[in-house]
Parts: structure tokens; sequence; C-alpha cells
């Protein structure tokens, strides 16, 4: 069938014929228009340097601006006037204050502190630091032994039982135990692990920490305080260190101690004066002679003191008695009270002068 008569029947069934129908010719080409498919829209981009620059923002719950530690009021506070209120927070804001400051300011200590350090060990520092408490007192005062070593040996040189609490105790003057020529001791003290860590760690972060404590025992100006401290660097050495007044360096007449001296130089820093004493020296060999001079040579005018061996010393801790009240009193107990009275000369100058002994 041709499109002539496609058209002709197509116009039959209106009831009309196809003579009155032209065609015409377009000059125009329309071709089919593609199908538009839907695309997601696609976010637009933000320049690289504007995206280094951002940072994510942690956000802040105001639920923490309301739950800074404040006492929830009772029913019957509400009725309190807001007058009285007020007053209430302004007395806890000048209490906080109150207690800041004073963990800022610098704790003053009145008594005398003569701290006893060494390099290395076995040197007899601890019988040293007992012999001069139980010697050593200033005129109108009284003499205390503290022992910051946790080797806890201190008390037993002056005649004190163990088992108290000793430093790691919050109140040191109720821990205080009567010793030799009415010395007054506060051991290390017997410690757990949990007591030795909290000790430890409240030593490292409070830098007056021994301050402190002797702040609050209310010691006088006559008072005279002998510091026992571990061999070696801790952070018990910084803080005894802080509240010297004299530091007295125990070293011996042997070729460990003297290798040792280097050590303690660095350990003290060049801004601690210090003063040393050879103890435990055998005048009667050779070896330690020579080893006397070497060490008068490298130590010059900071050479306070030599103190023999003696060996009635551990025999009186081994009978719990003074080495030094016996009645046949020996070399070694005369060098000690000889050290004695230097160190007491040198801490009444410096009272005089207002600066510490050298």
């Amino acid at each position: 069938m041709s499109r002539t008569d496609d058209i002709s029947n197509l116009f039959s069934r209106f009831g009309a014929t196809s003579d009155s129908y032209h065609e015409f010719d377009s000059q125009f080409d329309y071709p089919n228009t593609p199908q538009v498919q839907d695309k997601p829209p696609v976010p637009a981009q933000v320049p690289a340097p504007l995206l280094a620059g951002l940072s994510p923002v942690a956000p802040v719950p105001l639920s923490s601006l309301a739950n800074d530690h404040a006492p929830l009021m009772s029913t019957a506070d509400v009725a309190i006037p807001l007058r009285n209120l007020l007053a209430e927070v302004a007395l806890a804001r000048q209490a906080e204050t109150e207690a800041l400051q004073a963990q800022l300011r610098t704790p003053q200590c009145k008594a005398r502190v003569v701290v006893l350090v060494s390099a290395k060990g076995g040197v007899g520092k601890t019988t040293l630091a007992a012999s001069l408490a139980s010697s050593l007192r200033l005129e109108g005062g009284k003499t205390l032994a503290i022992d910051l070593d946790p080797q806890n040996a201190l008390h037993h040189h002056l005649g004190v039982e163990s088992g108290v609490t000793g430093i790691g105790s919050a109140c040191w003057s109720s821990n205080l135990q009567q010793g030799f020529n009415d010395v007054q001791v506060l051991p290390y003290g017997v410690l757990s692990d949990d007591q030795r860590c909290a000790l430890e760690r409240e030593v490292s972060q409070d830098r007056h920490w021994l301050a402190r404590q002797l702040e609050r025992m209310d010691l006088g100006t006559h008072d005279l305080v002998i510091v026992d401290t571990p061999t070696g660097r801790s952070a018990f050495l910084q803080q005894a260190l802080d509240v010297a007044d004299q530091v007295l360096v125990v070293t011996a007449a042997d070729a460990a101690s003297f290798i040792a001296l280097e050590h303690m130089d660095r350990l003290l820093g060049a801004d601690v004066a210090r003063s040393y004493v050879v103890n435990q020296f055998e005048p009667g060999r050779e070896f330690s002679r020579d080893m006397l001079e070497v060490l008068k040579r490298r130590l010059g005018a900071q050479l306070m003191g030599v103190v023999v061996q003696d060996h009635g010393f551990g025999e009186a801790l081994a009978y719990g008695r003074n080495p030094l009240t016996v009645p046949a009193r020996s070399a070694g107990g005369e060098g000690v009270l000889l050290l004695g009275e230097q160190l007491k000369t040198g801490l009444q100058n410096a009272r005089s002068t207002g600066i510490s002994a050298p």
C-alpha cells in the first residue's frame, strides 16, 4: 500500500476527501533531542588552601558549665536569703584563693639545717649523721634528726625502736621519737609499697615538700635539724638541698671515693656551697695517708675535718649504746666532737651575718 492510499483512507474515516491535502517541504532539519537523564547533585568542591586551614573543633557540652562541683541546695537552703547565699559563695572563693597562695608561697624554716650527702655508699654517712645529732646542740634550742633515706637506718644509731610510720605521716611532730642525749628522731619509717609510692609521688610533685613539713613543726631559730639523705641523686636529695644551711659531703680516703667526687660535683652543681669530711680514715696505713694528702689538694679549704676509723661505733650499734658517751673516748669520737664544734661555729657565724654556712 502506498503512502497516498494511506492518506486517503485516513481522510475517509472523517467523512472527507484527500483532494485538499497538500504536503509542504520544510527547510529546517529538526534532529531528535536526546533524552536527558537525571544525575545526582554534586557538592561544590572547596579549594585546597581553604581545606588546609580548617581544623575540627570539639563541641563544648553545655552541661559542663553547670556541673562545676557546686553542692546542690537542700530544701531548707532554698529558704535562705539570697544575700546569705552570695556571702557563702564569696567565702568559698576566698578560701580557694588563700589555699592557692599558700601553695605558691615559699615556706620558711627558722631552724638551722645541716644536710649530709654522699656520692657512694659505705663511707659511714648515716653513722656520722647520728653522731653529730646526738652531740651537737645550739644554745637554747633542740636538735632533730630526720631520715630521708629509704634504708631507714638512722634511728638504729640513735637508740630508737623501729616500727613507726616516720616521714610518711601527715604530722611529723606527733611521730618524733626520743633518741640519745634527748635528740628528737624522725625515722624514714616502715612503709607499705602503696605508702612508699604515694610519698615519692608527693615529694616529686611538690618542690617545697620538706620545707612545708619543717615549717609546720614550728621550729625556733635556735633549733638544729640534721638530715640524712639517700646516696646519689634522688628527689629527697633535692628537697634537702633546698632547705640546707650547711651541706656536708661525707667521703673516704680511698680511690673509689676520690673518683666519686666528680659525680658529687655534678649532683650539687656550682651554686650549692658545701664542705667535706673524710670519714673512716686509717692513719696506720700509708696508702690511706697518701690518699688524704691527695684529697687535701683536691678539696682545699672545703675540707672541714677528718674522722678516723673507729670500730667502737659498730660495736655501740650492736649493743644499742651511744658511742660518744663511753668512759674511754676514742679517737673517732674526738674527731666527731671536733667536727661538731666546727659546724656549730660556722652556723653561728652564718646567723650573725645572715648567710648560709660555707
